[in-house]
Order: C-alpha cells, then sequence, then structure tokens
C-alpha cells in the first residue's frame, strides 16, 4: 500500500522521486522489507479506524497497528491518532 500511495504522491507531483526509488533506497538505507501479513486482515483492521477518509492512511496505519510496529510518517493526522507515529 506504502508503494501505491507513493506512486500516486509522484504522479500528482507531491514527491519528486518515483515510489521504486524511494523503496529501493529504503531497502539499501535501513533494510526496510515488504511486509508479509495477510492482506484481509490489514483490512479488517483498517475497518476500525474512522478517524480518517483517506484510505491509504487507514490501510497503511491497519497494517503497522496489526503487527505492533512503528510507523514513519510526517502526517500529523497519522501522529495524532496512532502512538507509535515517528517522525
Amino acid at each position: 500500500m506504502v508503494e501505491l500511495e507513493l506512486a500516486y504522491l509522484h504522479e500528482i507531483s507531491r514527491i519528486n522521486c518515483p515510489a521504486s526509488t524511494v523503496l529501493d533506497g529504503l531497502r539499501r538505507d535501513i533494510g526496510l522489507e515488504t511486509c508479509q501479513q495477510p492482506f484481509a486482515a490489514v483490512i479488517g483492521a483498517a475497518l476500525a479506524l474512522d478517524w480518517t477518509r483517506d484510505p491509504f492512511d487507514r490501510i497503511i496505519v491497519a497494517q503497522a497497528a496489526h503487527r505492533e510496529s512503528p510507523l514513519l510518517t510526517a502526517d500529523q493526522n497519522i501522529s495524532k491518532h496512532y502512538s507509535a507515529a515517528i517522525w
């Protein structure tokens, strides 16, 4: 889902690099790995996140929460509602 959102942000010129460039750099620099959670479990968790209408945010936060993982984000709304968000 993060890759899809990054691609979308690049398409609308909100970020300058293609999603693959961002993710390849994070894989190389910090050992980022693709999550292997079942998508249905993530969607199930996302259904309870009614503090945003943004489907990307709901799914990204649900995925992190389902794994009880931190989430790197500059999004203030996510930081307000997900206690494990860091920036």
